[in-house]
């Protein structure tokens, strides 16, 4: 009986062993997709255009996490306007990986004052990426009623005790260029009083202009209100280039004429094709000098800044499209650098004065039968 009992008892325990209710395995986490985060970090669009021009967008996104991106839908509106929707696929693009493009529709905007919005609006056919914020970019563009030929304006900061001026000057920036780009620009060179002990024709109206534009090394060189200093020529033309080809939205010329006592008078006569507050430049220079020359290496240097008419400030303008206005300056050239009264030339520009950007730029005419003050 007892051995009965025992017996039973295994029995009960091997079989309560063997109804226990085996543990769940646990599964394997699905991989989940890494995140993708495209940004919009540039977009190239001018603030200034006219009137029946076709112009593309061109920008550039960047990739900021590991997820890669193989496609994406770039779209663009003007003001309240269609948008406009493209998609790029086939990409690659992994971390910190950029990509330019250009959208193939083109913008056509009316005369005016618009606003355009470019962003992003799909990343590999799933929507919005992880990160919204660095999708979207926000220009403001004014369309002029007419267009003329722009003519460039450069205007560089420069010294006859600088090293890299002389370089800059003499091979890359040089009158071999100036004469392969002839008709195309007007130049303006303010010397500046560093390094050392600077250049001896430095002049306080070329400070201002220094501090206006936040100019802290020399060389550098401006073109139409924007920083463009190339040590290579093929930069410097590709710039070039790509600024004479935006319109011009004044049409603009100017008269002067110098008296016995060395003052000077400068009358500018200006169409603009766009309305609002601008400022209006006008700068006596030398073509040639030597008489700063220091240690640099150069022993001429051209389109020297002598004189601002009436000063650096400008003349504060308010343009109304497509009706002409008249400016008219007198200054006294005593007690400036000029070497040779012959040799001067009167460049006269118009200028944003919040943007910097040039809308024109022309050389004056000596021409007395013009001056009529």
């Amino acid at each position: 009986m007892t051995r009965l009992l025992y017996l039973i008892g295994i029995f009960v325990i091997l079989t309560a062993g063997s109804c226990k209710k085996p543990a769940p395995q646990q599964e394997e986490p699905e991989e989940q997709p890494a995140e993708v985060d495209l940004a919009l970090v540039k977009v190239e669009f001018p603030t200034l255009t006219a009137n029946g021009y076709q112009i593309n967008i061109r920008g550039t996104v960047q990739s900021y996490k590991d997820g890669v991106v193989t496609s994406m839908e770039i779209k663009w509106q003007v003001d309240d306007g269609a948008e406009h929707a493209h998609t790029f696929s086939g990409l690659n693009l992994n971390k910190l990986d950029a990509y330019e493009f250009v959208h193939p529709d083109a913008v056509v905007a009316e005369t005016g004052q618009h606003t355009l919005k470019v962003w992003i609006s799909d990343v590999n056919g799933q929507g919005e990426d992880s990160r919204t914020l660095n999708n979207k970019k926000t220009i403001s563009f004014t369309v002029a009623s007419h267009s003329v030929q722009r003519q460039v304006l450069y205007e560089e900061f420069t010294s006859s005790t600088c090293g890299p001026c002389a370089n800059f000057n003499l091979n890359y920036f040089n009158t071999t260029f100036f004469d392969q780009n002839a008709g195309k620009f007007n130049l303006i060179k303010y010397q500046m009083s560093w390094p050392g002990s600077g250049d001896p024709y430095y002049t306080a109206e070329g400070g201002a202009r220094r501090q206006y534009y936040g100019v802290n090394a020399v060389p550098t060189l401006f073109i139409d209100g924007e920083e463009g200093t190339y040590f290579d020529t093929n930069e410097l033309q590709k710039d070039l280039n790509s600024h004479y080809e935006v319109p011009g939205v004044v049409n603009l010329t100017g008269y002067y004429t110098i008296d016995n006592n060395n003052d000077i008078k400068v009358k500018v006569v200006a169409t603009p094709y766009i309305s609002g507050p601008y400022k209006v430049h006008i700068a006596v220079v030398e073509k040639t000098t030597t008489q700063n020359a220091r240690g640099n290496g150069e022993s001429e240097f051209h389109h020297v800044m002598m004189k601002m008419v009436p000063d650096a400030q400008g003349t504060a303008v308010d343009m109304t499209d497509g009706t002409q206005f008249v400016v008219k300056k007198t200054a006294s050239l005593n007690n400036t650098h000029i070497e040779e009264y012959s040799d001067l030339e009167v460049v006269i520009f118009i200028q944003d004065e919040a943007s910097k950007f040039i809308l024109q730029s022309a050389a004056a005419v000596e021409d007395a039968s013009q001056i009529d003050f």
